[in-house]
């Protein structure tokens, strides 16, 4: 993702119910699904919309069983994880359960039939957002797979994903405006992402970069951030200016400082955020204007690391 712009990307922010099958199963558009109602009973869904960036969050529900067939649009990364599951469920021809990674993006389209109480998170990343993120990190798409299916994955993991998706989504329906700040949408791309790569991360590997390489690495992106104090990037935007995966950029700042380069970044843009207090005209404009969209971590975050709330800073200085 390139640095934030001076305005941010159009956003749409929906919530829907449905008593109709087919009219919930063309709520996802790219989806290309059809829905076929199982179970005996008055059907009812919701589908709980969020796009910004590139992204999609949703939060799909479902009363009574449904057959569902689709087709992720070309190019574009479509997962889920369950938030509720009561009943039997199969995904891509293998019983499906709250602990697995849903992989609905692949080649051949994917089916699912649905408990019959039945909650999805899920998550989709367009062609052009999808290749920002793997083109310089291939192994990526391979660790996922060309097809759809279930997952494995670190339960752990799976759990930061999920508090993450549902975190951004509710932080959102209850303060649409944060999404006018395309310092907002960077940082909460980038917490996604940063999610996400926790997830996919594969175990164990060769680090062949070196102590040498790792302290290159970070000392460029060191120089590259404060460059740009008044808008520090994202770790997305700074794997793209130094050509390298995501990955390496952790195992350099690991290596190297000890701690992760969204750590660092975060420390960054607090500082950054203790010097905007002084001249700002609210504590929530420097907060939005540094990225920080969830603003009972900011003040936690802030208080943790110079001892006192942005608040208090804030009527010291007015």
């Amino acid at each position: 993702m390139a640095h934030p712009s001076d305005t941010a990307q159009p956003a749409l922010l929906s919530r829907a119910s449905f008593a109709d099958a087919d009219e919930q199963a063309a709520a996802l558009t790219g989806w290309n699904q059809s829905y076929l109602q199982l179970s005996r009973g008055a059907f009812g869904g919701e589908v709980r919309q969020l796009e910004f960036a590139g992204l999609r969050l949703f939060v799909e529900s479902l009363r009574e069983s449904v057959y569902q067939t689709g087709q992720i649009r070309d190019g574009a990364l479509a997962l889920g994880l369950p938030l509720q599951v009561e009943g039997p469920s199969v995904f891509c021809g293998a019983p499906s359960d709250s602990d697995a990674l849903h992989v609905f993006s692949g080649a051949s389209g994917f089916e699912f039939r649905s408990s019959r109480r039945h909650v999805m998170l899920g998550l989709e990343l367009d062609e052009a957002a999808w290749r920002r993120c793997g083109e310089h990190d291939p192994a990526l798409q391979a660790r996922l797979g060309a097809q759809a299916g279930l997952r494995r994955l670190d339960g752990a993991a799976q759990a930061g994903l999920r508090q993450c998706l549902t975190g951004v989504l509710d932080t959102v329906e209850a303060a649409p405006a944060l999404l006018q700040s395309p310092a907002v949408q960077a940082a909460m791309l980038d917490t996604v992402m940063e999610q996400l790569g926790r997830v996919l991360a594969p175990v164990g590997g060769v680090d062949s970069v070196g102590a040498h390489g790792h302290w290159a690495l970070t000392r460029h992106a060191q120089e590259l951030v404060h460059a740009q104090l008044d808008q520090p990037p994202t770790v997305l935007a700074l794997c793209e200016q130094l050509g390298v995966s995501r990955r390496t950029l952790q195992n350099g700042f690991q290596t190297a400082l000890g701690i992760s380069p969204l750590a660092y970044l975060r420390a960054v843009r607090l500082n950054a955020a203790r010097q905007a207090l002084k001249t700002a005209t609210s504590v929530t404009a420097a907060a939005t204007d540094l990225g920080f969209w969830h603003f009972g971590h900011f003040a936690h975050d802030y208080q943790q690391m110079f001892g006192e709330l942005p608040s208090e800073a804030f009527r010291r200085y007015h």
